[in-house]
């Protein structure tokens, strides 16, 4: 399930062979991928710009250690647009161990805020998209306490609870050139917002107290502790 889905409610298909060639898509695909000019029966890489292949390669991996029946879902930016990508295995019935993959995504430029930068060319974000139990939807920044690297994704702590993002803290910093976070550790940003004071632990940790009773101190690396004092007196 997808919530705050594109007003149109399109959605592209793209079916690929074992070793990601694509050999089906349906007009929405191909539209968004370039329209009548494109082909079938190339790798899926050559209908994704060179700095998405990163993105995709991760995605179509981890796609194969997976049962069929459990998706594999990440936000990239094709051609300006920033569309959230869904792959899964599927069982070709011809033959015991046959199979082929399922790309389906959707447009969610619109519900993510999403501009090219003119200076890096790239798409950044004012929402994130998140899943809850299957379903999807589109938090502002704004009430986000910390964000937690979790290995390929990212959890992200509000007030009320905890959700996945699905983007890799240094896409996160990449994608989103707020004010608002900052990186405090290797796993973790914070929001200067919420952040109440600095406390050291009994074994010397720096650690970061929010201004919210029941949330959890996060560590803060030696090296940016100063840069974070200074970061917290701008606000």
């Amino acid at each position: 399930m997808v919530n705050d889905l594109p007003s149109n409610g399109a959605i592209g298909v793209v079916h690929m062979t074992p070793d990601f060639d694509v050999v089906g898509m349906n007009t929405y695909a191909k539209n968004v991928l370039g329209g009548n000019a494109v082909e079938l029966g190339k790798s899926v890489f050559a209908y994704h710009p060179r700095k998405s292949h990163g993105k995709l390669e991760e995605i179509l991996d981890r796609s194969k250690g997976h049962e069929m029946t459990r998706p594999i879902v990440m936000v990239i930016d094709v051609l300006g647009k920033a569309l959230m990508i869904n792959v899964c295995r599927v069982d070709s019935g011809e033959a015991k161990g046959e199979h082929l993959y399922a790309m389906t995504f959707i447009d969610v430029t619109e519900q993510t805020g999403a501009e090219v930068n003119p200076l890096s060319g790239k798409v950044e974000l004012s929402k994130f998209p998140i899943s809850n139990k299957g379903s999807y939807s589109f938090i502002d920044p704004n009430s986000i306490y910390y964000i937690h690297s979790d290995g390929n994704y990212c959890i992200v702590r509000t007030q009320e609870k905890q959700d996945h993002v699905h983007l890799t803290l240094k896409s996160i910093l990449t994608r989103y050139t707020g004010k608002l976070f900052f990186q405090v550790h290797k796993s973790y940003i914070v929001n200067l917002n919420y952040v109440d004071k600095l406390e050291k632990t009994g074994d010397g940790q720096t650690v970061i107290t929010f201004d919210s009773p029941g949330m959890d101190s996060i560590p803060v690396a030696k090296r940016r502790v100063k840069e974070l004092k200074k970061a917290m007196a701008a606000m």
